[in-house]
């Protein structure tokens, strides 16, 4: 039986290395440096990072997209598009989208006004795509064919393969290890990557002929060499997104995906300082509201990855970034007890901790001026990726008023020696804006997990 993997549903769940939800990568060959699959932006310009899933521009005002991915998006998402920022005003999935079997696996998204300084990418319409080479462009996790996914890139990539077979709805591709005559730049989507195209290249430039899915033939790990790898093909769509493209705004409202939307409202600091703790689910996962650069936000205990909340009206309190919004739980005295996440797994209850880490993370907010300018993500040991190690590296550093890291201290570390080196590289390299004094015993922590 052949395992279905979501690769957006993967990039949320799993925890993956490092801080960022939000990198762009591609999995490639594992005898080919890195570098040679990095490119400039401005090749694929009209390749759109959607936060959760990637997505490419189409038509002025529409984005196409795959559909399992959308119920994390929020109302009125902001996206930013050759440095303008443009906000999602609908979201339209295929009427017969199936999300057991990923059947019509594609999304349309109407921006509140064309996308200017950048050329849309049309469809390609033939049905001649057996054999043809395309190029996959990726804003997900990073990876390679010998060990699967690995972690974050703070740089966009491209790979090249070849349409092994269609069928009705799909184009399938193989991800052929070198040794079976590997494209010199071989690779396939990572997580994140769902909804990137697969562009083929016309006497007419770049065309989509599928949308990222899922992969299957991959029980052995996400992303090694002869995983399977499906995508919806936009022939088989072409009246759909025809169609849906010429439709009002009025009869869009009737077909698009419902989502609330929220406004800012100021806080106070008791208000922020009350929210701060560690929360509990039923099935004992762990959630932790700390301080960050940006305010606050919350955090899951077995990721390092921070999501700003802001505080909208009724004391709720929401994120731009996903379709979340938490409600306070108050016990007769005003004292929170507890948080109501409303989401796309629906309504769940958080518990707060009463421990003495309530009392570490209020007296971190006092901290929270400082602001990160320049993050730099450790580089994975060659003997850890090669054995599929995993660990994490806590560390303790001070920062200099000119915005420099200083001295660094290894808190603990787990393999001891294995990630050490790595941490403390890429920690030195972190810079702050400037303080009006320096910053001690400032902790941070890098998790190394496939």
């Amino acid at each position: 039986m052949n395992r279905f993997t979501l690769l957006a549903t993967a990039l949320i769940f799993t925890p993956l290395l490092f801080t960022s939800i939000s990198s762009k990568a591609i999995v490639m060959r594992h005898d080919v440096k890195p570098q040679q699959y990095e490119v400039k932006a401005a090749q694929y310009p009209s390749v759109v990072n959607l936060d959760f899933l990637t997505g490419t521009l189409i038509h002025p005002q529409w984005i196409l997209t795959a559909a399992h991915g959308t119920d994390y998006m929020p109302g009125k998402q902001v996206l930013t598009i050759k440095g303008q920022q443009y906000t999602v005003q609908f979201i339209v999935s295929h009427p017969q989208y199936n999300a057991r079997n990923l059947s019509h696996d594609m999304a349309l998204l109407k921006l509140n006004r064309p996308v200017t300084g950048v050329k849309p990418t049309g469809i390609y319409t033939k049905t001649d795509e057996t054999n043809q080479h395309v190029w996959f462009v990726g804003h997900g996790y990073v990876g390679n064919g010998k060990v699967g996914i690995t972690g974050g890139s703070n740089v966009l990539n491209h790979a090249e393969n070849i349409i092994e077979e269609t069928s009705k709805l799909w184009l399938k591709f193989d991800f052929d290890a070198p040794k079976n005559n590997a494209l010199p730049l071989e690779g396939i989507s990572g997580p994140g990557d769902s909804g990137g195209p697969a562009l083929l290249n016309t006497p007419t430039g770049y065309k989509v002929a599928g949308v990222s899915s899922h992969q299957r033939n991959n029980e052995q790990g996400e992303g090694l060499y002869n995983v399977e790898e499906y995508y919806t093909r936009t022939s088989a769509h072409q009246q759909w997104i025809d169609s849906t493209i010429q439709q009002s705004d009025v009869s869009l409202a009737k077909v698009a995906l419902a989502r609330p939307t929220y406004v800012k409202q100021p806080t106070t600091p008791n208000e922020t300082n009350a929210l701060l703790g560690s929360y509990a689910l039923t099935d004992g996962n762990q959630l932790f509201i700390e301080a960050c650069n940006e305010g606050i936000c919350y955090r899951w205990a077995e990721t390092t990855s921070q999501v700003v909340i802001y505080k909208t009206t009724e004391g709720r309190w929401f994120t731009p970034k996903i379709n979340r919004v938490f409600s306070l739980n108050k016990s007769p005295d005003g004292q929170i007890k507890g948080l109501i996440i409303n989401d796309f797994h629906g309504q769940r209850q958080l518990t707060k901790s009463n421990s003495a880490q309530v009392t570490a993370l209020k007296a971190k907010i006092k901290t929270r001026g400082r602001t990160l300018v320049k993050h730099v993500e450790p580089v994975w040991p060659d003997a850890a990726l090669n054995n599929k190690t995993q660990g994490s590296v806590s560390l303790s550093f001070t920062i200099n008023v000119d915005g420099s890291v200083g001295t660094i201290k290894i808190v603990e570390a787990s393999p001891a020696g294995v990630f050490d080196s790595a941490a403390i590289d890429a920690l030195s390299q972190w810079r702050y804006a400037k303080l009006d004094k320096p910053l001690t015993g400032i902790l941070t922590q890098f998790d190394f997990a496939l």
